[in-house]
């Protein structure tokens, strides 16, 4: 039988046309445990095939450590299955750190920023 979702303490991790969805759980503190954690389980679901992630921050509020967001830019067993990243926020403190963890942790793979679903779904589309 084959998976296409799991779940952890911070994330909901789906495979869900063509792409791999995360939704973090509100009030998440991600740390490089919980990054490492999270991203087993979407490699997993991967099953070897790369595909394009939205990372989905709308009405959520989380904190993320520096060795958290190097690990989702750099963990090349991650980086092996993504082809491209959609994060989407509705809020200032998440937009910051969308925005940090692009300028500063500088993923390889084309990453960018949404406030609508739908915009991200469509970007992401162009990666399938």
């Amino acid at each position: 039988m084959i998976k296409n979702s799991v779940e952890s303490n911070n994330a909901l991790v789906e495979l869900s046309d063509g792409y791999i969805h995360i939704r973090f759980t509100d009030m998440s503190i991600i740390g490089l445990e919980e990054a490492t954690d999270i991203s087993e389980h979407i490699i997993a679901l991967c099953d070897g095939k790369k595909y394009p992630f939205i990372t989905n921050g709308l009405g959520i509020t989380i904190r993320m450590d520096q060795d958290a967001r190097n690990h989702f830019a750099t963990y090349k067993p991650l980086v092996k299955v993504r082809k491209a990243q959609a994060i989407i926020v509705n809020n200032i403190p998440s937009k910051l750190l969308a925005n940090f963890y692009i300028k500063f942790h500088k993923p390889s793979d084309p990453t960018k920023i949404f406030t609508k679903f739908d915009d991200a779904v469509d970007w992401i589309r162009t990666f399938s």
